[in-house]
């Protein structure tokens, strides 16, 4: 109830409506005593609304009457609270247990790792340091192991220009996707506001265009062993990688929603403003990031690189196969989160768990880190000493298995969807979406694998 404003000078109170509730019914109107109606005018006689019935068949040429009534019931319900009715999530029980199952064994598990882990790489290195340095020559003769790789271990891996440019972009989207989650989180992005959970991500990605590019030039200078010489061009590539190819899917999809006359195409005006907020402000801001990342010092490796690399073993099982496999268990930490957004972008249904949401992205960060981390102990175990791409796609394999859910979730879930156009729209947003999964939980694999190789052979003393 809210005080009537007007210049009437009355002291009635007004309402304000705080829901609604939509009954339809089958009513056999008699369409002869509507004839001389108007609209909005009052039925002649009365109507007993029965949902369960259907009380009219439908012939052909038959007019059809439609008529609507409203009631007003006075509710407790306050202004704030007026959208938590449609807030609630169908099957919320269900969701709570499963995402608190999830994140109980996924953080066992992790933690069992973790453990095993540290424990192994600290009893290797107690084991390296207690020896002289005669017996760490014949150690080195006889054994095989990480050690082993330490004249190779930080080598220019294949394509480094494109490794800096896609963990900067990395860094970008997954520092949008923290930001934003954890501002609709604390309430800051209401439903009632249509719209603001894709502007406060578009606003957020642009500024955090500066990290994007510290990112990758600073990772590029310390591959380059301190030249910063094509700083511009990484900084630049990096402004440009990720958006362009979000750009080429939207663009190749809108031309598809034209084609069938579709009112879902984006229009022309909209696509001038993303380009003028692409190159006027997410670009700039990158390459001042880039500017910033030149000017700052290169993380110095601990070791010196050989001039002769090492020839790799031949190995038991082929290492894109341990690449691939890794993925499975970032995607159960995510699965079920997944089907839950999945129903909400294309089923229709409210989306509003962030809460739960920001703790599986945590979560989510922590077993892409431990999971590229181990695979990367592995390798270098057995000798192999080209990490870093394998760290990267190790947790960036997630991606994989989503998009194989969402062809599955297509398929099985979404069967009301009809015609090609339909199919391919699903699919190349799909794509888009997975793209952006793969550079952000591969940007936490590989800085993580970076941070431990380093820190593994800068604990180790060696000559």
């Amino acid at each position: 109830m809210i005080p009537t404003i007007g210049n009437g000078g009355s002291d009635a109170q007004g309402y304000m409506v705080v829901g609604f509730e939509v009954v339809p019914c089958s009513i056999l109107h008699n369409a002869d005593s509507v004839k001389n109606l108007k609209m909005y005018e009052k039925y002649p006689s009365s109507i007993k609304c029965d949902p369960t019935t259907v009380a009219m068949p439908i012939k052909e040429g038959q007019p059809v009457v439609f008529t609507y009534e409203v009631t007003f019931e006075e509710s407790d319900i306050k202004w704030p609270s007026r959208w938590d009715a449609y807030l609630k999530m169908e099957g919320s029980k269900v969701h709570w247990f499963s995402i608190l199952n999830s994140l109980m064994v996924i953080t066992f598990l992790a933690g069992i790792v973790l453990v095993i882990f540290l424990r192994t790489v600290r009893r290797d290195l107690t084991r390296y340091e207690e020896l002289d340095k005669e017996a760490q020559a014949q150690m080195n003769e006889e054994l095989s192991g990480w050690k082993l790789v330490v004249g190779d271990v930080f080598r220019t891996p294949s394509n480094p220009a494109l490794l800096c440019i896609m963990v900067g972009d990395g860094v970008q989207i997954l520092g949008m996707a923290v930001v934003t989650i954890l501002f609709a989180a604390l309430g800051f992005m209401s439903p009632a506001s249509r719209g603001t959970l894709i502007t406060g991500m578009l606003f957020f990605y642009m500024i955090l265009g500066v990290l994007a590019g510290y990112v990758a030039v600073r990772l590029w200078k310390t591959i380059s062993s301190g030249d910063h010489k094509g700083w511009v061009s990484v900084a630049w590539k990096a402004a440009c990688f990720f958006p362009g190819i979000a750009f080429l899917i939207l663009t190749v999809l809108n031309f598809l929603l034209w084609g069938s006359h579709s009112t879902g195409a984006i229009p022309f005006s909209l696509f001038v403003i993303l380009l003028l907020l692409w190159f006027c402000i997410s670009v700039p801001l990158t390459l001042f990031g880039g500017y910033l990342g030149a000017k700052a010092p290169q993380i110095e490796y601990p070791v010196r690189t050989n001039q002769i690399p090492r020839e790799i073993p031949p190995q038991k099982y082929p290492s894109w196969l341990l690449v691939l496999g890794a993925g499975t268990l970032p995607f159960g930490t995510l699965f079920i989160e997944l089907f839950f957004i999945m129903s909400s972008l294309w089923m229709g249904r409210v989306y509003y768990v962030f809460g739960f949401l920001f703790v599986v992205l945590i979560l989510l960060v922590v077993v892409c880190a431990e999971v590229s981390l181990v695979l990367t102990y592995m390798h270098l175990c057995v000798e192999d000493w080209k990490w870093w791409w394998k760290s990267f796609f190790a947790s960036g394999s997630v991606a994989i298995y989503i998009f194989l859910y969402s062809v599955n979730y297509l398929v099985f879930d979404l069967k009301s969807l009809s015609g090609p156009v339909s199919a391919t729209l699903y699919l190349g947003y799909s794509l888009f979406m997975v793209t952006a999964i793969m550079l952000a939980t591969g940007t936490v694999g590989f800085l993580s694998s970076f941070w431990f190789v380093h820190y593994l052979f800068s604990s180790v003393k060696l000559d």
